[in-house]
């Protein structure tokens, strides 16, 4: 019964995402570049903020892209060993290439908004959330 039901949770899976229109190229392209681009800044980001609330936002944002970018990344290391030679060299030198760069930038978003925070607080910061 449970091979059953994950068939079918496979399928509805499969279905949903075939549903959804992939993006156009220009749109992908775009994206990939936004992906990888070191000084790229999130909407809404202002790294002249005043408020250390801001600060501990970006810091939290920060954190957990970069937590989620690395889980991606852990999945894609162990997954690529069990691909074809020339899935594997497309996989290594496209997907984790990009990942690794934007798990980078988030890291050192992540450190600017770790500085900034602890300037704005002079060192000194409650968690009100």
């Amino acid at each position: 019964m449970g091979v059953v039901s994950d068939t079918a949770n496979d399928a509805d899976a499969a279905a949903e995402h075939a549903s959804k229109p992939a993006p156009d190229h220009k749109d992908a392209k775009n994206a990939a570049l936004d992906a990888v681009e070191p000084e790229r800044l999130l909407d809404g980001e202002n790294e002249d903020t005043s408020y250390v609330d801001d600060a501990v936002h970006w810091t939290r944002v920060y954190t957990e892209l970069l937590d989620f970018k690395r889980s991606l990344l852990d999945v894609a290391e162990r997954a690529v060993t069990s691909l074809h030679n020339d899935a594997e060299t497309e996989v290594k030198d496209t997907d984790l290439k990009v990942l690794k760069a934007e798990a980078a930038r988030f890291e050192r978003r992540l450190e600017f908004w770790k500085a900034r925070t602890d300037q704005l607080s002079g060192g000194v910061v409650t968690d009100s959330a």
